[in-house]
C-alpha cells in the first residue's frame, strides 16, 4: 500500500531542509521536480518504511516549492561590493581548556604589533588565530593544547557593518567554498571582519572564488580581481 499524500508531503520536506542547495532551487525555480523526485526516492522510501510512487513525490516538491522563498542575494551583493579581501599565510590555529584565559589573556596582551591575532573564547574552550612565529609564545603556558597547526592561511574578508544584520552572508560565502570542496578549519566573524582559516593548499583557489563573487556584486565580471591586500 502506498503511503498517504500528507506522509510523502511531511518526510519530502524534511529531506529539502535538510539540504539547503536543493532548497534553494527549488526556490528559485530551478529544479527539474521529476530528476529531483528520482533522485530522493530512496531516502523517501526509507523514512517512510515504504514505497512512495515518483509521482507523489513530485507533487509534493511542487507544492513545496511554492511555498519557499529564494534567498535575497541582493543584500548580499550589496554587503559583498563593499568587500575587500586580504589573505595571511603562515597562520596558526591553537585551541586550549577555557581555564587557560587568564594565561591567553596575558599573552596576548604582550604581543604588542602582532600582523595577526584573534581570540575567541566559548563556553568550554578558547580558540587563538596568531601567526606561526607568535604561536610559539602560547605552547609556554602551562595548559598542553587541545588542538594545534600551524602553517595555515586565512583569509580576511572586511565588509560593511551592515554585514552583521545581512541574513545569509556566511552561509553564501561558506557554500561557494564548499562547492568547490574547500575545507575550513576554522571561522568567526565579528563587526567587520570575517576570517575564514583553511589549508594553505587551498589557499589560491579560495581566494579566485571569493574575489570573483565581489568582482560579480560589483558588476565588474568574474574576470577583474576586486581590491585587496594580497598574500601576507
Amino acid at each position: 500500500m502506498e503511503p498517504g499524500e500528507s506522509s510523502v508531503s511531511r518526510v519530502v520536506e524534511k529531506i529539502v531542509e535538510n539540504n539547503p542547495v536543493l532548497k534553494e532551487c527549488l526556490a528559485s525555480g530551478l529544479a527539474n521536480y521529476s530528476r529531483v523526485a528520482r533522485a530522493i526516492k530512496r531516502f523517501v522510501d526509507e523514512e517512510l518504511g515504504g514505497e512512495a510512487s515518483i509521482e507523489s513525490i513530485k507533487v509534493a516538491l511542487i507544492r513545496l516549492a511554492r511555498r519557499l522563498s529564494p534567498m535575497n542575494v541582493s543584500n548580499i551583493e550589496r554587503i559583498l561590493r563593499e568587500t575587500s579581501i586580504e589573505v595571511k599565510t603562515k597562520v596558526s590555529v591553537l585551541t586550549y581548556d577555557s581555564s587557560a584565559l587568564r594565561e591567553i589573556v596575558r599573552i596576548a596582551g604582550s604581543l604588542q604589533g602582532t600582523r595577526f591575532l584573534s581570540i575567541v573564547t566559548g563556553i568550554t574552550s578558547i580558540t587563538v588565530m596568531v601567526g606561526d612565529e607568535q604561536s610559539k609564545t602560547f605552547l609556554n603556558i602551562g595548559s598542553k593544547p587541545l588542538f594545534q597547526q600551524s602553517g595555515l592561511t586565512a583569509i580576511l574578508l572586511v565588509s560593511p557593518v551592515e554585514n552583521i544584520y545581512t541574513p545569509g552572508l556566511i552561509a553564501y560565502v561558506t557554500t561557494i567554498l564548499a562547492q568547490s570542496n574547500i575545507n575550513i578549519i576554522q571561522i568567526t566573524s565579528s563587526y567587520s571582519e570575517t576570517i575564514i582559516v583553511i589549508s594553505p593548499e587551498d589557499t589560491m583557489k579560495a581566494f579566485s572564488i571569493l574575489s570573483e563573487a565581489i568582482a560579480r556584486a560589483r558588476g565588474k565580471g568574474a574576470g577583474e580581481i576586486p581590491s585587496s591586500k594580497g598574500v601576507g
